[in-house]
C-alpha cells in the first residue's frame, strides 16, 4: 500500500481520537478524488484491527495485521456494489449483516462505504437507522466526493472530517519525485486536476496529456490559418467532452490575464496561446465563447442520438463568427 505524505496529519488525528476514546463510530471523510483516501482508511483500519498496536503504529506482525496485509481480514468490510452505480436498500442489508454479527477476531469491525452520494433515498434512510445505535466496536468510514448533494441527516449522524488537497508547493515536490517532467508541466497538470496530486500524476503520465498538447497545437495552427474547422477531426476522435473543457480552461486563462491574474493561470505551458486570446479579444468576447462551448457540451451530454460531428462543426463555425474569422454581411 503506497503511502502519501499529505496523509500523515489526518492519520495521526483520527488515530489520536481513538487513543483518547473520543472517536465517533462513523467518520464521513469529505474530499476530492485522487487524494489517496482509500489508503488512509485502510491504514487506520489496520491499526484498529491490530492486536498489538505500538502508539499510532500497527505492529505488522500479529494475526490481524497479517490478515489485513493479505487483504483477507474477516472484520474489514469494503462495501462495493458491482451490479450498478447506486447503493440501494439491498446494499444496506448486506452492511447490517456485517454490523450485527460477532467480530470473527473478537475485536473491532470496519465498514467502509465509498461514494455515499451513490446511496438511493431509501438506502440513506435505512443506513440512518444503522448509524443511530450500532453495536460497540463497529467503525464506519464513509467517503463523500460530491459535497453539494449529501443528505443532511446522514451528515448529522457522522463526524465530518475534511481531507483537503495539500498546498501547491508540497504537491509539486511530490510530483517532482514521482516523474521526470519539468516544473511547468507538473504545475499545469496539478491545476488542471484541481490540486489533486495523484490525479495530476496519472494525467501527466497518461495518454490524455499528449492529447491535450496535440489539441492546443492544432488550435494554434488553425488560428494562424483562420480556419478553426481544422481541429474538428481531433475534437471528434475521442474524449470530446474533456477537450471542450480544455478549450474553456484556455479561454478562462485569457480572462485571468485581462484581470491581471497571471499567477493563477491553469495552462502554464500554453502562455503564447493564452496571450493571443487575451490580446486579441476582450472579456465579453471570451465569455461569449465559453458560453457557446458550454452549451455545446450540455447538448452532447444530454441529447441521445445526436450527430456529434455535425454539432461540433456547427459550434466551430459559430466560434469563427464570434472571433471574427468570418465577416458576417
Amino acid at each position: 500500500m503506497k503511502w502519501y505524505p499529505w496523509l500523515e496529519k489526518p492519520y495521526k488525528e483520527i488515530i489520536g481520537l481513538h487513543q483518547r476514546k473520543k472517536a465517533h463510530h462513523a467518520i464521513l471523510i469529505r474530499t476530492q478524488k485522487g487524494m489517496g483516501v482509500f489508503t488512509l482508511v485502510w491504514l487506520i483500519s489496520k491499526w484498529l484491527l491490530c492486536l498489538k498496536p505500538i502508539g499510532i503504529k500497527f505492529c505488522n506482525n500479529c494475526h490481524g495485521c497479517k490478515l489485513m496485509s493479505a487483504k483477507n481480514h474477516p472484520d474489514w468490510h469494503n462495501i462495493i456494489n458491482e451490479k450498478n452505480d447506486t447503493f440501494d436498500v439491498e446494499s444496506i442489508r448486506i452492511i447490517n449483516e456485517k454490523v450485527f454479527k460477532r467480530a470473527q477476531q473478537g475485536n473491532n469491525k470496519i465498514i467502509f462505504l465509498a461514494d455515499v452520494h451513490k446511496l438511493t433515498e431509501s438506502a440513506v434512510n435505512a443506513l440512518l437507522k444503522t448509524l443511530e445505535e450500532p453495536p460497540e466496536k463497529n467503525w464506519f468510514f464513509l467517503i463523500d466526493y460530491n459535497c453539494l448533494k449529501l443528505h443532511s441527516t446522514l451528515k448529522s449522524r457522522c463526524f465530518l472530517y475534511r481531507l483537503s488537497s495539500p498546498i501547491e508547493k508540497e504537491s509539486l515536490h511530490w510530483l517532482k519525485n514521482e516523474n521526470k517532467k519539468d516544473h511547468i508541466s507538473n504545475l499545469t497538470s496539478l491545476r488542471i486536476n484541481q490540486g489533486s496530486p495523484i490525479c495530476a500524476q496519472n494525467f501527466i503520465e497518461g495518454e490524455l496529456w499528449e492529447e491535450r498538447k496535440n489539441l492546443y497545437r492544432s488550435l494554434s495552427n488553425s488560428i494562424k490559418d483562420k480556419n478553426l474547422l481544422k481541429i474538428l477531426p481531433r475534437l471528434c476522435k475521442k474524449n470530446t467532452i474533456i477537450k471542450i473543457d480544455w478549450i474553456c480552461l484556455l479561454l478562462f486563462d485569457a480572462i485571468k490575464i485581462n484581470f491581471n491574474e497571471r499567477k493563477k493561470l491553469t495552462n502554464c505551458d500554453q502562455i503564447k496561446l493564452i496571450n493571443f486570446f487575451s490580446e486579441k479579444y476582450n472579456n465579453i468576447t471570451l465569455n461569449k465563447s465559453i458560453q457557446n462551448w458550454t452549451k455545446c457540451r450540455f447538448i452532447l451530454l444530454n441529447t441521445s442520438g445526436i450527430n456529434n460531428e455535425l454539432l461540433l462543426l456547427e459550434q466551430l463555425l459559430v466560434w469563427e463568427k464570434i472571433l471574427c474569422f468570418i465577416i458576417v454581411p
